[in-house]
């Protein structure tokens, strides 16, 4: 008999972090898989724990009193190792093994396969379980295993962007067969397949956004089964379908996009534009990237751990929807007036007001100021994610409750556009109308008309790297659009230096961040690389990814 490892406390903190079941029985220690999937209290806290593998882009997080690292960060953002932001710690993930380009098959920091195929192992052990004579009602074990198939679809789909052709199993294996243990990588093509027949589906079978309780919040909903395939079907250059999928989304009219950006990001659940998110409570799981990320005058012994480069603020437009430019002695003059709103949302810039302070980023300005010790390497602070409602005491590694919004109404606009544009060789109405649609919010201009294909795209890709900016979407996007090399390799990035005379009139120098390393992205850091103990433990897994 197999049998589920549950220790009484993980039990527990799963039912307290719903808040919506109740057991009348004590958890044991050791409970057969029978008795797991004949009792609906016990099934629902194993399907909570398969979605807590689901990745958590804050970086680190903590959960029943461990460390947890799910391939999106440690101390640092995802976005740390693109031209977004740079970190001024030399030790982390980012400055340590992504940018200078050591990753390798004894050590990538942002490793998720062992992870994923340990999720993929328990999602197939839950359908074998609720199909083998579970006794449970019919249409309870359809929605669970229909949740469960959609985190094992994030999971693959995460694989494969990383690794490419990986092993596709589908089905529970049985430690008694080792040759059945050893399977082969599944070309990237099928996998993709696989993916988007699991979500077709199971978008037929999850409820809907609407019927989801305030109980359920975390859990996945019609919408975000075609809002992720949506996703995946643009990785994998599939753009009619990727199309389709977001658009039932955008035509189902459940979500819209948040008024107050800034707002959105600090919401701990249930936010109108949130398709599918990650919830915190702060004590039996919470992460840390208040701790990390607030400017140190405010934080408790951390922040500034990654900070905010010259050329995305630079990517912020004109409200009159024009570039912005240092030539243009109006813009040189008040260059953080009059801007893209997000611009504020997102970035701490000299004189911005945070939690009720001002911040003063320039030359050696108290308290927060370029040049100070332990304080931003670039003249900026993170704002975007950061909440203003957190007690100083909560500023450690558990403390943060904002949850981690892993889809949301913009990117699906986005991802629409894009792949609408792709279709039909170029815009159609409804292309310029989603982007009208994100950038009204930020108090910019509709596009002007009569763009190609190729002018829309660009468009797009500048759209998406200050919508999505810090969310981990342009370490995706550079890479699936073929861009990192050109945008990332043999590069320094950039930061401002400003000074401030005795009238104060200010003085703004851009300078080049080459106190940290140089970043290198070749080829072969397209894909990452398999790890060694995997390719040794399973022969059929071949060579490495080229280069490696």
């Amino acid at each position: 008999m197999k049998y589920i490892i549950l220790s009484v406390f993980t039990v527990f903190s799963l039912f307290l972090a719903n808040a919506c079941m109740d057991l009348d029985k004590e958890p044991l220690d050791i409970i057969s898989d029978d008795a797991v999937f004949k009792d609906e209290a016990l099934t629902k806290a194993y399907l909570y724990n398969i979605y807590g593998y689901m990745p958590c882009g804050y970086g680190l997080f903590v959960e029943g009193g461990a460390n947890v690292l799910s391939g999106m960060g440690i101390t640092d953002l995802l976005d740390g190792s693109t031209d977004l932001l740079r970190s001024p710690a030399g030790w982390n993930e980012s400055n340590g093994v992504m940018i200078p380009g050591t990753i390798s098959a004894s050590y990538n920091p942002l490793e998720t396969w062992g992870r994923s195929y340990e999720v993929i192992r328990k999602v197939n052990n839950l359908i074998a379980g609720l199909t083998n004579d579970s006794p449970l009602p019919e249409d309870f074990k359809t929605r669970i295993m229909a949740e469960a198939r959609f985190v094992r679809a994030f999971m693959y789909f995460d694989l494969v962007r990383r690794y490419g052709d990986v092993p596709l199993i589908k089905e529970l294996q049985h430690f008694d067969n080792l040759q059945e243990l050893m399977v082969p990588r599944t070309p990237k093509s099928d996998i993709y397949d696989f993916i988007d027949s699991e979500l077709e589906q199971v978008g037929d079978i999850l409820p809907y956004a609407k019927d989801i309780t305030v109980a359920e919040q975390g859990r996945a909903s019609r919408e975000a089964a075609w809002a992720l395939n949506g996703r995946v079907m643009l990785f994998a250059e599939r753009y009619a379908r990727s199309a389709l999928f977001s658009n039932k989304v955008i035509e189902e009219n459940q979500f819209v996009l948040d008024p107050d950006y800034n707002a959105l990001f600090q919401s701990h659940g249930g936010n109108k534009e949130v398709i599918f998110e990650v919830m915190f409570d702060g004590v039996n799981k919470g992460h840390a990237c208040d701790n990390l990320y607030m400017p140190p005058s405010i934080d408790n012994g951390w922040g500034s751990q990654t900070n905010p480069t010259q050329e995305l603020v630079d990517s912020y437009e004109m409200l009159d929807g024009t570039p912005f430019d240092w030539n243009n002695p109006a813009h040189a003059a008040n260059p953080y007036e009059g801007r893209d709103k997000r611009l504020q949302a997102s970035i701490i810039v000299d004189g911005s007001v945070f939690k009720n302070k001002v911040i003063r980023t320039g030359y050696l300005m108290p308290d927060d100021g370029l040049g100070l010790v332990e304080r931003t390497y670039s003249g900026y602070y993170i704002r975007k994610f950061l909440d203003e409602t957190l007690p100083f005491e909560k500023l450690n590694f558990i403390g943060s409750i904002t949850s981690w919004k892993e889809i949301r109404l913009a990117e699906v606009l986005l991802n629409y556009a894009e792949a609408q544009n792709e279709t039909n060789n170029g815009p159609d109405a409804s292309v310029y109308e989603v982007m009208r649609l994100v950038r009204e919010r930020a108090g910019l201009p509709a596009l002007p008309s009569g763009l190609n294909q190729a002018q829309m795209k660009e468009r797009i890709v500048q759209e998406r790297k200050v919508e999505l900016a810090f969310e981990g979407h342009r370490f995706w996007d550079l890479r699936r659009w073929k861009l990192a090399e050109s945008v990332l390799n043999n590069k320094y990035f950039h930061g401002m230096k400003i000074t401030e005379d005795n009238n104060g009139v200010k003085t703004y120098e851009r300078f080049e961040l080459n106190m940290l390393p140089k970043q290198v992205f070749l080829s072969k850091h397209y894909l990452m690389p398999i790890n060694q103990g995997e390719l040794e433990k399973n022969p059929n897994l071949g060579s490495n990814n080229p280069g490696y």
